[in-house]
């Protein structure tokens, strides 16, 4: 199974939505960590994500960019997605952003974003 440490991989500080809002934003995650590594996933592989190691917490902005994103994109299926990604923490307190991610995927709508990854 591979792995992104968002804490220590990304950004202790990871915020915003888009790339022009700062190189911790959730679209630099998607498009330079998230995608990336799903691409070398093989093919019954998943990819954990450790949500709380060095990180205090998320913003809706980023956690929608950067994993509903994917969907949004056009890059991979909600159903899909989930099915990769595995999310891994030891602050019960962050079973919420769990919880959100996976609500962001569910709810986006397939290619909804024109021009797909940038």
């Amino acid at each position: 199974m591979q792995r992104i440490n968002i804490g220590k991989d990304f950004s202790d500080h990871p915020i915003g939505r888009y790339r022009e809002d700062g190189p911790e934003s959730g679209q630099v995650f998607r498009d330079d960590y998230l995608i990336p590594k799903l691409e070398s996933l093989g093919s019954n592989e998943k990819l954990e994500i450790i949500l709380d190691d060095g990180v205090d917490g998320y913003g809706s902005s980023f956690l929608v960019e950067a994993f509903a994103g994917v969907v949004k994109v056009g890059y991979m299926h909600s159903d899909e997605l989930l099915k990769k990604l595995v999310f891994k923490y030891t602050d019960e307190d962050f079973s919420f952003f769990e919880e959100k991610i996976k609500e962001y995927i569910q709810e986006a709508r397939y290619g909804s974003i024109a021009g797909g990854r940038q």
